[in-house]
């Protein structure tokens, strides 16, 4: 009941901007996500999404029905290795993010493990999916998000690590190199040595 108006109220304004023929379409698929605990605010932003760039309905039906599995997916592959962890939306949506990037569940676990506290996770995993898309092999990714937040970096200086890497990229500067120099610009201590190697920059 605590939840139900706020709920009522967003499937209401959600009606309000697509057409009956499309809410038709992807209204059985809303429902099963919101009865299944999945981010159902996502869902409907890739509704709206697709309407606004005149995309098919049917594809449209197609493209939330997958995205739904998506989530699915990558919820239950965490949960076989973080059974305590009750995953938000924002957690969940990110995940799904690194998760497209080829990032593993069990490395997405890693990072989630590293963290001291119960505090959020949706800035990491956010970050670690952009580093992956940016070219930083997903070891290393993960080995500096892990040390981010095992470390406490607040997280309004973890978000700006995509940016700062992107401003030490060139053309002779590999993505692990970059990411180094990234870390060193935000004052972000070099994370524990791996192995027999060096970190990103080491």
């Amino acid at each position: 009941l605590l939840t139900a108006g706020p709920v009522h109220g967003q499937e209401t304004d959600f009606a309000s901007r697509v057409s009956p023929e499309v809410l038709s379409v992807v209204q059985p698929v809303l429902q099963d996500a919101a009865s299944d605990g999945l981010p159902l605010e996502a869902l409907q932003a890739k509704v709206l999404e697709g309407v606004a760039k005149g995309v098919a309905t049917d594809r449209i039906g197609q493209v939330v029905a997958g995205l739904a599995g998506e989530f699915r997916s990558v919820r239950a592959g965490l949960r076989e290795h973080l059974p305590s962890v009750e995953l938000t939306d924002q957690e969940l949506v990110a995940a799904a993010m690194a998760s497209r990037q080829g990032v593993p569940a069990d490395a997405l676990a890693r990072v989630w493990q590293s963290r001291p506290d119960a505090s959020t996770m949706e800035v990491p995993v956010t970050v670690l999916a952009e580093l992956v898309r940016r070219g930083v092999p997903i070891p290393d990714a993960v080995g500096v998000m892990s040390h981010v937040v095992n470390s406490r970096i607040p997280m309004n200086v973890a978000a700006q690590i995509p940016g700062r890497l992107d401003g030490a990229r060139g053309p002779d500067t590999p993505p692990g190199a970059a990411l180094g120099q990234a870390l060193r610009m935000l004052n972000i201590p070099d994370p524990p040595i791996r192995g027999k190697g060096r970190g990103p920059g080491g």
